[in-house]
């Protein structure tokens, strides 16, 4: 069950390895991010047309390090999230929760061609809870759930717009730590175990263009299917429209849509998911 998590470790290894043998002078290295912050607030008082006080907040960090030696590459991006909201009595809730690491390691084969590996881990900060029950049911936690996914293939990139990781060898772990969502058989564990290993393959792609300026698009979408159970195909697909009114202060709209076979309701049926959010706020990158 821990050949997974072996194989990741040995994987940062050799992309260790390779980053400190490479030292001749056409090395180069980009490093980045951007830091946000997007507040929303409403007060009433004795308004005719009634409504509720309300207050949220979503921060945001990004960081990149992308390496690039001849005909080697080696990308690196942590993406970390959270937003909490409060509206009327009620106390506060989360909003928004990520933690996303990749590292894709890759070898150029021919023109616009080649072998890659992705490291992809995903998981989240705090507690999530159902409020529609009461009273209110843990769903999600720290560690609970993770995902893990390693994956060999090949990588076609045409330009700087696109890229596609085209992968027949895909390792994919779902890990619940929490022994409650483990009890409960949650994210397609079976109940008690805290890990459930799938083999398949993978499709990883992203576009992202500077529509005009001061307007950015991007889009991610990832396909993953075990060989178990072909028929199902988990799916992630992430859009952003960035919107920069100057330096420090942006406006954007983003939206995911999920469908994993493994995430149930209480009725035993798994359901696309779906999530839209409209921020604006100030946003620096260095």
């Amino acid at each position: 069950m821990k050949n997974l998590f072996i194989a990741s470790i040995m994987l940062q290894v050799v992309l260790s390895a390779v980053n400190v043998s490479a030292q001749d002078t056409t090395k180069t290295w980009k490093t980045g991010g951007a830091i946000g912050i997007n507040l929303s607030q409403v007060g009433l008082k004795n308004w005719s047309a009634g409504g509720e006080n309300s207050l949220a907040v979503n921060g945001l960090i990004t960081l990149f390090a992308n390496m690039k030696n001849n005909k080697i590459s080696w990308d690196n991006t942590l993406d970390l999230g959270y937003g909490i909201i409060k509206q009327g009595d009620n106390p506060f809730r989360k909003s928004d929760d990520k933690i996303i690491l990749t590292s894709k390691f890759g070898r150029e084969a021919i023109a616009h061609w080649s072998y890659s590996a992705l490291l992809d881990f995903r998981t989240q900060f705090a507690k999530g809870y159902d409020y529609n029950t009461s009273p209110k049911t843990l769903i999600s936690e720290f560690m609970s759930p993770a995902y893990i996914t390693l994956s060999l293939g090949a990588e076609y990139k045409p330009n700087d717009h696109f890229f596609a990781l085209i992968s027949p060898i895909t390792g994919k772990s779902t890990i619940v730590l929490s022994d409650t969502l483990s009890e409960a058989g949650a994210y397609g564990v079976k109940k008690g175990d805290n890990m459930r290993n799938e083999f398949g393959w993978l499709v990883n792609s992203a576009y992202k263009r500077t529509l005009m300026e001061g307007i950015d698009f991007q889009t991610k979408l990832n396909l993953f299917s075990s060989y178990k159970d072909l028929k199902h195909i988990d799916i992630n697909w992430e859009n952003l429209l960035l919107l920069k009114v100057n330096k420090y202060v942006s406006s954007s709209v983003s939206t995911q849509l999920i469908y994993d076979n493994d995430i149930k309701d209480t009725d035993g049926k798994a359901k696309w998911q779906f999530k839209e959010v409209i921020a604006v706020g100030l946003l620096y990158n260095f």
